[in-house]
């Protein structure tokens, strides 16, 4: 049976999130926390801090991630201040935020290393180098 790449990755995703959500509730955390701001929160860790560059990496309109970033500013992960240029605002995170990150790392060790035992530690290491590769 064919199946395309956009559905095998989608199929993956899916896997992937669904542990996450578990794990998440196993922290205290909201499972949706994790997943709803898991994006927005390596994209600041890793230095994108502004709404438009987010929305941009994401594909999905500036208003879709302004609202994300006011519930998970209303929630004390992150919040906005005056950047450089007064017309965009820069996104940082809280210490709540650091922890929230630091948990979806943990989170995501451990998704890992399901999906080691279930395709081989050499597998995924070629998994993620291929993944990682430009395309």
């Amino acid at each position: 049976m064919y199946f395309d790449i956009k559905f095998l990755l989608l199929e993956k995703l899916s896997f992937i999130e669904d542990l996450s959500r578990s794990f998440a509730k196993s922290y205290g955390y909201e499972d949706n926390d994790i997943l709803s701001s898991s994006a927005i929160l390596t994209y600041v860790d890793h230095g994108v801090t502004t709404i438009s560059a987010i929305a941009k990496k994401l594909g999905i309109s500036r208003q879709a991630v302004h609202k994300s970033v006011q519930a998970l500013a209303k929630k004390g992960y992150l919040f906005l201040q005056e950047g450089e240029d007064k017309r965009e605002r820069v996104i940082c995170m809280t210490d709540d935020g650091q922890g929230l990150l630091k948990c979806r790392q943990e989170v995501m060790a451990k998704v890992e290393g399901i999906i080691e035992e279930n395709i081989g530690k050499n597998e995924l290491k070629e998994l993620k180098k291929l993944l990682s590769l430009k395309w």
